[in-house]
């Protein structure tokens, strides 16, 4: 039996020259949820992460925090697999764009994001060319991502992005693909999602919970990007 928690990163740099780093806000979500984590006085006997900049962030935020609260638990070192990583998204939208002849404002993230959608909806019936990811890939990596953690036991931490998430929750619970993209588009900057699993069984638990958010006093951090 093994129980894994799921986190998307905090929150990163939306609409700068460099979106793969955590802003002043995903670093304090990092914090508190290693805050969170500290306070139920439990480990993990694995970690796994993405080899991503805002993977690392997440997960360094959450390591600080927990090695000062929680000195005689020890973090295990993470094992960075690039199956963890998000898909290109700005190779999405580039394709789907050049598809329909048009243009958006890329800094607005409505539209940046309701074109995404539709973008991944394409993406999912082979309808885009010039991707760096066929969605048959995407998948297949979610897919076996989700079986490596269905062999590993104990408690384990995977610090990831919202794609692999949905599409692991896709495989878990046989969802459609605009199912899965709708709950994609709504992950939380440091959400967190839980299963339990037995073998190739995984009984979902918790889905994109910001408990560690939860005060009033920090709602202002709740972010979706």
């Amino acid at each position: 039996m093994a129980e894994i928690v799921m986190v998307r990163h905090g929150q990163a740099a939306f609409a700068s020259d460099d979106y793969d780093r955590l802003t002043d806000i995903g670093w304090e979500q990092a914090r508190l949820l290693g805050e969170y984590f500290s306070a139920a006085e439990r480990g993990f006997d694995v970690v796994f992460t993405g080899t991503m900049r805002r993977h690392r962030e997440t997960l360094a935020g959450i390591r600080d925090v927990f090695a000062q609260s929680m000195p005689a638990i020890a973090m295990p070192e993470a094992l960075a697999i690039p199956e963890l990583n998000e898909y290109d998204f700005h190779s999405l939208v580039d394709a789907y764009l050049a598809n329909i002849g048009q243009e958006i404002d890329r800094s607005e993230p409505r539209s940046f994001y309701r074109t995404l959608r539709l973008a991944l909806i394409a993406w999912s019936r082979g309808e885009l060319s010039d991707v760096l990811e066929t969605w048959a890939a995407f998948e297949h990596r979610a897919r076996s991502t989700l079986t490596r953690l269905a062999e590993t036991q104990g408690r384990v931490l995977v610090v990831t992005s919202g794609g692999p998430i949905s599409a692991m929750l896709r495989e878990a619970l046989k969802l459609d693909v605009e199912t899965m993209v709708n709950l994609n588009l709504q992950a939380k900057n440091s959400g967190i999602t839980r299963y339990f699993s037995k073998g190739e069984q995984f009984h979902l638990n918790t889905f994109n919970a910001v408990p560690h958010l939860a005060a009033a006093s920090h709602q202002h951090l709740i972010t979706y990007t």
